[in-house]
């Protein structure tokens, strides 16, 4: 048997001579030779294969940048669109009705809009703050914060913030809702996504405001000096500066008030901005505190907006504000 020098693999002779002894070495350069014949040609080793891309996460909220503003703003469209009406105007309500709201979102809609189309009012509706809970490339659920104003016929003027989870679903190149829950709630879920992924820094700021929250919005008399330390623990500058400024006048008014109060722990959570590096966010919360006071117990929505920023490896609170109308 002879060996091309080119690459090939070597043929046999087209006129064999009698086999002779195979030393040992020969035997292991005809292993090698073989081996080689099995693979490319010499000089062309395969390249490495490339390690498989992870599959995308099923909550696509802040991952995919374009599409979370867009549902956010569709979303906020519709809910000002269908939700600021001249009730005298029913053909007008009616085609905003059509064009925004499908399923039992548009049932809820008539059911309300029958109640006051009889009396001439008029309302306007903003959306304060929107959060996206979570997104796939046919709905979205997404966490909003209204405010509206109404006017009637004899000029008295109302207004009224609400706390709203909607369901929404792109349709004829607008967004479409199609479940209204107004005072949602919702269990705060762990952290889930990869860790250093868009989808595991959301799932990670959300599950610490949630967590945060919780401290922040707990007032106990009887143990006012530790829980404005878990306070200070949370909290990050500038809201860790006006805890310090204003420490011993607000323990004070604590141990003096009598209150005692807590987060629900189903009250509603959503991020509503991440920066590009994970650094910084806002998460909106539904806030539902429960409260026992002189004159009995009450429960309260606070709808509020946190400020988050990471430090190090944990996610801290630097603002802390409720989300009204004006402010």
């Amino acid at each position: 048997m002879t060996q091309p020098t080119d690459g090939r693999c070597p043929r046999p002779h087209p006129n064999p001579r009698p086999a002779k002894a195979v030393t040992a070495l020969a035997a292991g350069a005809a292993v090698l030779a073989l081996a080689a014949c099995g693979g490319p040609a010499t000089g062309s080793a395969n390249p490495p294969a490339a390690p498989a891309s992870p599959p995308a996460p099923a909550n696509l909220a802040y991952v995919d940048a374009k599409a979370t503003t867009d549902a956010a703003d569709g979303v906020k469209k519709a809910v000002e669109t269908v939700f600021s009406y001249d009730s005298t105007q029913a053909a007008a309500v009616v085609k905003n009705e059509q064009e925004y709201l499908a399923g039992p979102a548009r049932a809820q809609f008539d059911e309300t809009f029958a109640q006051v189309k009889t009396t001439p009012v008029q309302t306007q509706t903003k959306v304060l703050d929107s959060g996206v809970l979570d997104l796939t490339r046919t709905s979205a659920k997404v966490l909003v914060i209204a405010g509206q104003q109404s006017s009637g016929q004899n000029g008295q003027k109302n207004s009224a913030t609400a706390i709203m989870l909607l369901t929404a679903t792109p349709a004829g190149g607008h967004w479409q809702l199609s479940q209204i829950e107004v005072s949602p709630k919702a269990a705060a879920e762990p952290a889930s996504g990869r860790p250093g992924t868009p989808a595991g820094t959301r799932d990670q700021v959300l599950a610490a405001a949630h967590k945060a929250a919780t401290v922040l919005l707990t007032v106990d008399a009887k143990n006012a000096d530790a829980l404005f330390d878990s306070y200070e623990s949370v909290a990050a500058d500038p809201l860790l500066t006006q805890f310090r400024q204003t420490r011993a006048h607000t323990v004070d008014s604590m141990k003096q008030s009598g209150a005692k109060a807590s987060l629900d722990p189903l009250s509603i959570a959503a991020v509503s901005s991440l920066n590009a590096d994970g650094t910084q966010a806002e998460v909106l919360l539904g806030g539902i505190v429960n409260s026992q006071q002189q004159g009995g117990a009450q429960q309260r929505q606070i709808p509020a907006r946190l400020t988050m920023v990471k430090q190090g490896a944990t996610w801290k609170v630097s603002g802390l504000n409720t989300v009204a109308q004006g402010s």
